[in-house]
């Protein structure tokens, strides 16, 4: 389904675009902040942007720096900033939001081929985000061994870009995984026992 979305909102860009929004309806965006969050080239960034704004998918506001989230740098000599959020108003709002869910929550084989790119992992679960259910501890949870640091950084901004939303994410190695388990852990026991998907299980 995903490929699906790409072909039918014609690339990548603009579907990270819609997920980035409709995933985030209360939300407001700097053109920074949404390149940020997207990892959408800037140039491609504002070229999706200026046809959603057309489409009245997308308004767009002068709105002060002090108003939005920190993070945003300010801009010499100017005290407003572009911002764009979704229209509220929009009629389809509701069915493009549950379509780009069911995009989201079917695209797991994507998610394992990157999960096993990080090399020795041993778990991996998906919950929370990645079901599209609130009751969970963590969205993702990675066990395995010798996975560099900046590997995991890359990964959860790629995952991050393609899913619109933060990723709560628990990463640990597989001693620990396993002195957890054996102490009756809570936070393991919450995971496990809420809503979840094992895309690679190689402990018993």
């Amino acid at each position: 389904m995903e490929q699906l979305l790409e072909k039918l909102f014609e690339s990548v860009p603009k579907v990270r675009l819609l997920r980035l929004f409709l995933q985030n309806p209360q939300d407001r965006f700097t053109v920074e902040q949404i390149v940020n969050r997207t990892q959408v080239q800037p140039s491609r960034a504002r070229t999706e942007l200026i046809k959603l704004v057309n489409l009245h998918v997308v308004i767009k506001r002068l709105v002060p720096l002090k108003d939005l989230e920190n993070g945003v740098r300010p801009v010499k000599n100017k005290k407003k900033v572009a911002s764009y959020g979704l229209n509220e108003a929009l009629a389809i709002k509701d069915e493009l939001h549950d379509l780009f869910i069911r995009a989201s929550t079917s695209s797991h084989k994507r998610l394992l081929s990157q999960i096993k790119s990080l090399g020795k992992v041993k778990l991996a679960v998906v919950a929370g985000v990645f079901l599209n259910t609130e009751r969970s501890r963590t969205d993702l949870l990675i066990v395995g061994d010798d996975i560099p640091k900046r590997k995991i950084e890359r990964f959860l901004a790629l995952v991050e870009s393609d899913m619109g939303k933060t990723i709560s994410y628990t990463m640990m190695d597989t001693d620990e995984y396993k002195y957890r388990r054996t102490m009756f852990d809570r936070f393991l026991r919450d995971i496990l026992e809420y809503p979840h998907e094992k895309l690679i299980n190689k402990l018993s």
